[in-house]
């Protein structure tokens, strides 16, 4: 293991202590997982791109395909390739003491750890490529409302982090393989269809003066 790769591991470990084990709280504990698990939170995303691909003219529809299209490239190329590629060992199956969500019960991480508690790997998190393609994305759509799909995405990523099942780098890995399937597939498919181009929110706001406004002039 190389000098620059061995920091970069014992920064994850640090970080995971810091992050997973520090701030290890009752309240987390109780929304983090639903965060984590996407089968809590998908179905209403599923949902509301179908009603927007329904009640959203032309525009909505093409934005629905072009967000089912990022699904298409992203799980698998996260979840089939890059996993694959990395071969990163997930923290709850080589690191003792940290708090891990199994079967809707907490657990610790036992010294030495003899399980292997999920057998997949670590990086990158297709969780945070998935959500944060998809944050990026209908962000950018719609610009207004930004902060909602950042947090969004920024939650499930940490809540990764927090059930013990991802190092903070795999989901670093995964924004940033987030961020460049948007770009490309901006550059390829967005660019070539105007009409998904968002209104900037300086520009939505039409400012008229008073005598515009009021034809008498007085």
């Amino acid at each position: 293991m190389s000098s620059i790769t061995a920091f970069f591991v014992y920064l994850d470990v640090k970080l995971m202590m810091l992050l997973n084990v520090a701030a290890h709280n009752a309240l987390f504990d109780f929304v983090m997982p639903f965060f984590a698990d996407d089968k809590y939170w998908r179905p209403p995303l599923i949902l509301a791109v179908i009603l927007l691909m329904i009640f959203g003219k032309k525009r909505g529809r093409l934005l629905g395909v072009a967000a089912i299209f990022l699904v298409a490239i992203s799980d698998p190329l996260s979840s089939r390739i890059l996993k694959d590629l990395f071969s990163r060992i997930r923290p709850c199956n080589v690191l003792p003491g940290i708090y891990l969500w199994k079967h809707g019960v907490w657990l610790v991480v036992p010294d030495p750890v003899m399980i292997v508690y999920k057998s997949s790997f670590a990086m990158p998190s297709s969780h945070a490529v998935n959500s944060g393609v998809q944050a990026i994305f209908w962000a950018w759509a719609y610009p207004r409302t930004r902060w909602y799909w950042y947090s969004f995405a920024v939650l499930i990523g940490y809540s990764r982090i927090y059930v013990g099942v991802h190092w903070t780098f795999d989901i670093l890995a995964g924004w940033i393989v987030a961020i460049g399937l948007f770009l490309l597939v901006r550059l390829i498919i967005v660019k070539k269809m105007p009409l998904l181009q968002p209104v900037p929110v300086n520009q939505a706001i039409k400012t008229v003066s008073p005598d515009e406004s009021d034809g008498s002039g007085s």
